[in-house]
């Protein structure tokens, strides 16, 4: 089974997953391999389509963007 789950606001769809992707490019352009993530935390703001999160890695070093995503 797959699931689908978008985030509706002010007549705009945003897919979760595209969400997801965009965080883990943002990483990988950080030359940062996904596999040596123990968890990624994503905060979606939809009013204005921001994007951030904090990853933290396997020996606890934490990742994140200061500058927010957009899809």
């Amino acid at each position: 089974m797959k699931t689908r789950i978008e985030v509706q606001f002010n007549n705009n769809n945003v897919n979760v997953a595209d969400i997801e992707k965009a965080v883990k490019e943002d990483i990988k352009a950080q030359e940062i391999r996904i596999n040596s993530l123990a968890n990624i935390d994503i905060y979606f703001k939809p009013e204005d389509g921001s994007i951030y999160y904090v990853a933290t890695k396997k020996d606890d070093t934490t990742v994140e963007n200061k500058e927010a995503l957009h899809v």
